[in-house]
């Protein structure tokens, strides 16, 4: 299994943006446009996810999943929240 296999190469393209963001390639007035392009984006992404889910597999798959997904968004948040606190007071 080669290394392309193993990375997800949205993620590299994000890097890579945010790389050129951060040097300051990206020019200020394209953040706008940008930033509802990727609103729309993630509307549409979640979206396919919605209508792809089988909510006969899912009950037959019981309960777990959705108690994982949920310890998971709390542990999201509070890590979230515990980060934004902490910068406070850098």
């Amino acid at each position: 299994m080669g290394v392309g296999r193993l990375i997800p190469w949205f993620l590299v393209g994000f890097l890579v943006l945010a790389a050129a963001n951060t040097a300051g390639l990206v020019p200020s007035a394209a953040h706008g446009p940008l930033g509802t392009l990727s609103v729309f984006l993630i509307t549409v992404a979640l979206s396919a996810i919605g209508l792809s889910t089988d909510p006969a597999r899912l009950r037959r798959t019981g309960p777990a999943p959705l108690l994982l997904g949920g310890c998971l968004w709390i542990v999201v948040s509070l890590t979230s929240l515990a980060t934004q606190g902490l910068l406070r007071y850098l």
